[in-house]
């Protein structure tokens, strides 16, 4: 059997850990600020396009209850009448 003498060894380079840390954090740093502005660039959207529809809707629906005004009270009376029941419950 033969034994092996174990090598030391030497780091010719000597790392800033610092350093890298201070990069990685201004990187982490530029990625949130970037999903910060994108964040809130969706969210505008989705609220632009909610007024959107909800304003559709509404003409929608102010348009049909004035051509059918007597199945508009049969729906709403109905509607009422079943959320009722399950409120009370």
């Amino acid at each position: 059997m033969y034994k092996t003498t174990a090598r030391k060894r030497t780091h010719a380079h000597d790392y800033d850990i610092y350093d890298d840390l201070a990069k990685i954090k201004d990187a982490l740093a530029e990625a949130t600020f970037g999903m910060k502005n994108r964040a809130g660039e969706v969210l505008s959207q989705s609220f632009d396009d909610v007024k959107e529809k909800s304003a559709a809707i509404q003409e929608n629906v102010s348009s049909y209850v004035s051509e059918k005004p007597i199945k508009s009270i049969g729906v709403a009376l109905l509607a009422g009448i079943f959320l009722g029941y399950f409120i009370h419950k």
